[in-house]
């Protein structure tokens, strides 16, 4: 009899949570991810039940630990398997976020029951495209900075063949002349940016204002209809002059949707989407993935950190409803000390949403960040391997990462930092994350990467270096600007805002590359001399970091 009782209790007390799984949306966050334990804010907005949700917060909110908690909480409450997606826009984030789920037992054990696909926006389409809707071979992008830059180049030549034969044909005379600076490399930035937006039509592109464009070369409106042509050409040449029809990377979303529209309940539809750092995707993505969502949808991002090219667009044009309920945001931050985000929530953003940290709150004090000039790079390796070896001492699980600005062929010479590094430590870089850096091992390899594919990881200890005048901002990016204009033209509107375009993006890079940092923050740079720092430091209040230098010249 005693047994029985005890198993009717046991039969009810089961039924019950079931019902408040059910009914009251019912979801226990306690223990899911190893040495977490969630905020009352962070509670609220993981139990939410809206069908399309999206979550803002500044870096180290938590932003992607409640995507984590909200995939965990769809599987568990669903009664019947579950087609899940989680995506976002960048390759080192998804192998992060994969490492960091299987941390958790709950989610290795629930994972079994359901269909979920964790990948990047490229990957998704292009497997969607292959295997549901009968697409030959499409050959497979690497979303991360390096691979990007060779995509655009190669399309950038590409785009030239076509151009020369519109010119070689004599079919130019037929359109509007275009200008000598629309050269082959605007035109693809041009075609990237229509089909980003869904600017396909001539009577879309030829109406739709060029926001996002930059100020130079300017175009005409008879000049529109020129390049339109020669968009359609462009888009003709890449389906017919190869074996099998190739696609740009703005290409994806506009396939997929097509797709979508002809089989609105096609089979590789999924029933829930999770989208992270969504301030990434250009908006055509985002509408695809709304699109191929059958029942509920989270984005989380944070504008601040929009680092990659795009031009903002309305929800209402990506179908997607937003209101109080369904916009939340995350005001106290886990990962940064106070002191280093004092420094990052001092840099100075043009044009950004109200998503400063003004009102957040922090968990933890630390060291305020320290920025240190040196006139050599042996001297300023010498300074970080001996700081390295310092932190092994003190505690050897801790995660490291130098953040640098050197590009493909500065990486690859002799006597770089990355070289002198390796000597005495594992260093890998973003190739290598996947399968070389491990959560579990005692000590970990140092990651060695740049700005771009830093977004969305966090490390312990941070040194970012070239914190210089030629790399912040990037004097590449402000040549290419000079070019197009023929010279420094300040006094010029035009030139003015492209270059205060140049300035925001690259105090974007700056404040996530800071921000990855969750206890300690160094600010390298080499020169002959300290006044040689990046002009970005007068952003900075002196109070606010240490140096090694005369603060006076930069107090505001």
């Amino acid at each position: 009899m005693i047994t029985s009782v005890s198993n009717r209790a046991e039969e009810l007390k089961a039924y019950s949570e079931r019902l408040a799984k059910k009914w009251k949306n019912y979801f226990s966050l306690e223990g899911l991810l190893p040495g977490i334990t969630p905020t009352a804010e962070q509670k609220q907005v993981v139990q939410s039940s809206e069908k399309q949700l999206i979550i803002r917060g500044s870096a180290g909110s938590g932003k992607s630990l409640m995507l984590a908690y909200r995939l965990i909480k769809i599987m568990e409450q669903a009664e019947i398997p579950q087609r899940i997606l989680y995506v976002t826009f960048n390759q080192t984030l998804i192998q992060d976020t994969v490492k960091r789920l299987r941390q958790s037992e709950k989610y290795n054990q629930l994972v079994k029951q359901h269909d979920v696909t964790i990948s990047t926006y490229h990957d998704l389409v292009r497997k969607i495209l292959m295997k549901e809707c009968g697409y030959q071979e499409i050959n497979r992008l690497w979303m991360n900075q390096q691979s990007i830059k060779e995509h655009e180049s190669l399309i950038d030549a590409r785009v030239k063949v076509v151009l020369t034969r519109f010119y070689e044909s004599g079919e130019d005379k037929k359109f509007e002349r275009l200008y000598k600076t629309h050269t082959a490399k605007f035109l693809r930035e041009e075609f990237f940016w229509m089909k980003a937006n869904g600017l396909i039509t001539k009577e879309k592109y030829v109406e739709k204002e060029r926001t996002g464009r930059g100020h130079s070369p300017s175009v005409t409106r008879k000049q529109k209809y020129t390049i339109f042509h020669l968009f359609e050409k462009y888009n003709e040449f890449m389906k017919t002059n190869f074996k099998v029809p190739q696609l740009d990377m703005e290409d994806y979303a506009l396939h997929l949707l097509n797709e979508l529209k002809m089989s609105p309940r096609a089979d590789f539809k999924f029933d829930h989407v999770l989208v992270d750092e969504f301030q990434d995707l250009q908006p055509m993505q985002i509408k695809s993935l709304v699109e191929l969502t059958k029942d509920s949808i989270t984005l989380v991002g944070d504008d601040k950190q929009r680092i990659y090219k795009r031009t903002p667009v309305s929800y209402k044009d990506l179908n997607l409803r937003v209101n109080a309920r369904t916009n939340q945001k995350l005001t106290k931050n886990f990962r940064s000390t106070k002191q280093i985000m004092n420094l990052a929530s001092s840099i100075q953003f043009i044009d950004v949403e109200n998503v400063r940290e003004d009102d957040q709150h922090f968990f933890r004090e630390g060291k305020k960040p320290v920025i240190k000039h040196f006139t050599t790079n042996r001297k300023m390796a010498k300074e970080i391997i001996r700081r390295i070896k310092e932190i092994h001492q003190e505690n050897p699980k801790m995660t490291i990462a130098v953040v640098h600005r050197y590009d493909k062929t500065e990486l690859n010479q002799y006597g770089n930092l990355k070289d002198i590094l390796s000597y005495e430590f594992n260093i890998i870089g973003i190739e290598k994350y996947g399968s070389k850096f491990d959560y579990n091992k005692v000590k970990k390899p140092i990651f060695f990467t740049d700005p771009f594919e830093i977004k969305g990881l966090e490390f312990d200890y941070v040194f970012l270096i070239h914190f210089d005048r030629f790399h912040y901002p990037s004097q590449i990016r402000i040549k290419e600007l000079n070019e197009k204009y023929g010279g420094e033209k300040f006094g010029d509107l035009n030139y003015e805002k492209d270059y205060d375009e140049i300035f925001n993006d690259e105090k974007k890079l700056l404040y996530v590359a800071v921000t990855r940092a969750r206890f300690e923050l160094n600010i390298y740079f080499v020169a002959e001399k300290y006044q040689r720092v990046s002009q970005f430091i007068r952003d900075f209040d002196t109070r606010d970091y240490e140096s090694n230098f005369s603060k006076k010249a930069y107090k505001k």
